[in-house]
């Protein structure tokens, strides 16, 4: 079956309406995290009862702390990656919505987590919300490769080699980290989620020199 050929002036208004209806995907998703952390019940109406309480809600509030970032995080790279969209398939839709996917089901994998978090003799929650994570990087990784290939002309101008591999090696970070945590998880529990801590460094410095490469080769294909 062919794909429905919109007239040129309706292709930027069709990427918008892509984009809307991420943004309220991630938007809602990113507002349920909280909904898993419930105001605590105190037996008695006094604040050493109630900080009792709230201090039993803390690794609640760590995993939501991570999970919210996380979210963030896609999100922001997948506002960088449709500013490059100049049109769209078939394929980007369905490759689209099954990212959304992913992030859909964080939510529930972090409350989960969170919930059972306390008791490390119990590997299935982390497992669980690990592969959720994993699955959401991995797709990431596939909606940028099929967008940024030069032989499907999505993009509104031709982009460097290396930024192109900066952006895959940029998606394969979180869920490597968490395949490595999930894997770590079955000796040392605490740890595992430590190892957590390494997802904004790596981000943020461990790619620094893939970053100015890519910014190079960018301005030599500029002059």
């Amino acid at each position: 079956m062919k794909e429905a050929k919109h007239d040129e002036s309706k292709e930027n208004f069709q990427i918008e309406r892509l984009t809307f209806f991420t943004d309220g995907v991630f938007a809602i998703a990113i507002t349920l995290l909280i909904i898993e952390i419930k105001i605590p019940v105190v037996p008695e109406f006094n604040d050493h009862s109630l900080w009792e309480n709230l201090s039993e809600t803390l690794l609640k509030f760590v995993g939501f702390t991570i999970s919210f970032i996380i979210i963030g995080h896609f999100w922001s790279v997948h506002h960088r990656i449709f500013g490059y969209i100049k049109k769209h398939t078939s394929m980007l839709y369905w490759l689209n919505l099954a990212f959304l996917f992913t992030i859909v089901t964080i939510p529930f994998t972090s409350g989960l987590a969170g919930e059972y978090s306390e008791h490390t003799n119990m590997l299935l929650p982390y497992i669980i919300y690990s592969i959720n994570m994993c699955l959401t990087g991995l797709m990431n990784c596939l909606l940028w490769y099929y967008v940024s290939a030069p032989k499907r002309d999505l993009l509104t101008h031709r982009i460097a080699n290396s930024r192109i591999k900066l952006g895959i090696y940029r998606s394969l970070v979180i869920p490597l980290v968490f395949l490595v945590s999930m894997v770590v998880s079955f000796f040392y529990p605490v740890l595992s989620r430590i190892m957590l801590l390494l997802i904004p460094l790596l981000l943020h410095w461990g790619l620094r020199n893939l970053e100015k490469r890519a910014s190079l080769d960018e301005g030599h294909e500029d002059a």
